[in-house]
């Protein structure tokens, strides 16, 4: 009868995963994170990128507009009416330099404020001159 007990306890406690097991699992997610972390990362700061690309691509037209109907470019965002879209994790872009009857104007947009993917180290810019050129670059 106790012999009956015992093997019965036995079989009962064999159940469960060891450590080793439970080890090896674990090495294996850390291994899985370790190579999708960055491209997650990656893809995100592209995504931030096409962004601020796209504002500052809507930002030349309307200064091309502007610059069309009054022979000058403008001086401030507000003279082209152009709307951030919202939860954009850029600041609104302002005229860094020129502007007015300048030869040229360069808009300029930084990062949000600390919390957000993009910090405002981060800066992105165009510039366009009066005789239709115009040049775009990053510095993230």
């Amino acid at each position: 009868m106790l012999r009956f007990f015992l093997d019965q306890k036995r079989r009962t406690a064999e159940g469960g995963f060891t450590l080793i097991e439970l080890v090896v699992v674990l090495a294996i997610l850390g291994i899985l994170l370790a190579l999708a972390v960055p491209r997650y990362l990656g893809a995100r700061k592209r995504a931030y990128k096409a962004e601020i690309d796209n504002i500052l691509q809507e930002a030349k037209t309307l200064s091309w507009a502007y610059y069309q109907e009054h022979n000058l470019f403008p001086t401030t965002i507000t003279d082209i009416a152009l709307q951030m879209p919202g939860g954009a994790a850029w600041q609104t872009p302002v005229v860094a330099t020129g502007g007015g009857a300048a030869a040229f104007i360069q808009w300029s947009a930084v990062g949000q404020a600390a919390g957000f993917p993009v910090t405002p180290t981060d800066e992105c810019w165009i510039t366009l001159s009066n005789d239709g050129d115009s040049d775009q670059s990053c510095d993230f």
